[in-house]
């Protein structure tokens, strides 16, 4: 009898341990509405998620299972785009529904992946990713070009001081016209402030989509370092600390000379 006991024991051992890695199985995704002018109701895997989504707002988070997850936008009983996107287990995304670089073109879906670690002491983390219907920009910060050539579906990641930073955004290689801008927003310490620049210029629709997530703890103080990057070239640094806007976390990066490590996006 004792040798029964004990071998159930034994047996429900495992079962108990697997419970918490079964809940790790899922992934969490945010759904970013970047197209100018339209109202849409988002699905995961064909079950409505989120009704009457305007542009530039930013929904969730949405807790899936990991693979592959079908997210479908529908405005007025038409499917805007459906596309499948890789979830991981325990990972944390946004979810970008919105014009490639011609504005005519059909929506596009841009994943990025959202790194929730502790910042050092008094710092933000800030993602800034060009999703708007314009082709490659030029960052300007206090009407200098930061960083040159950054394209639709490129991102940046950068840890930088909280506070204000400001913004324009040109057409590369150009003066002008303003896209974008110029703009500010408040970057608070131990935040993630994701920042998406959709719209498009002939239509004046350009806008920006802001969402914060709050990062577990705070680090310690030594400086910050840019975990990820999708394009743009950084052409010169700043020493004074600026405001901020749309393409911001390019313009930060300038301004706390961290360094950059530059990947490509993966676009569903």
């Amino acid at each position: 009898m004792i040798s029964l006991v004990l071998g159930v024991i034994v047996a429900a051992v495992p079962a108990v341990l697997a419970s918490p890695a079964g809940a790790a199985t899922n992934g969490t995704v945010y759904v970013v509405q970047g197209l100018p002018g339209q109202t849409v109701d988002v699905q995961v895997d064909g079950k409505v998620v989120a009704r009457g989504v305007a542009a530039t707002k930013v929904v969730g988070p949405f807790e899936v299972a990991s693979g592959q997850r079908r997210i479908t936008a529908v405005a007025g009983g038409k499917t805007l785009v459906d596309r499948q996107v890789a979830v991981g287990a325990g990972s944390n995304q946004d979810v970008v529904i919105h014009r490639p670089a011609a504005p005519t073109a059909a929506p596009v879906i841009t994943t990025y992946a959202n790194k929730l670690t502790a910042v050092p002491k008094d710092k933000a983390a800030v993602r800034v990713a060009h999703t708007a219907a314009v082709g490659p920009a030029d960052i300007r910060v206090n009407g200098k070009v930061l960083f040159a050539n950054v394209a639709n579906g490129e991102s940046l990641d950068v840890v930088v001081p909280a506070g204000t930073y400001t913004v324009e955004i040109v057409p590369a290689g150009a003066t002008g016209p303003v896209i974008l801008g110029p703009a500010s927003l408040p970057v608070k310490a131990g935040y993630l402030t994701r920042v998406f620049a959709v719209g498009e210029p002939n239509s004046k629709t350009m806008n920006v989509a802001v969402g914060t997530i709050r990062l577990p703890g705070t680090g310690s103080d030594r400086p910050g370092t840019v975990d990820t990057g999708t394009g743009g070239q950084a052409v010169a640094l700043m020493q004074d600390q600026p405001s901020s806007a749309p393409l911001i976390g390019l313009a930060l990066l300038a301004a706390c000379a961290v360094l950059v490590t530059v990947r490509k996006v993966v676009r569903r």
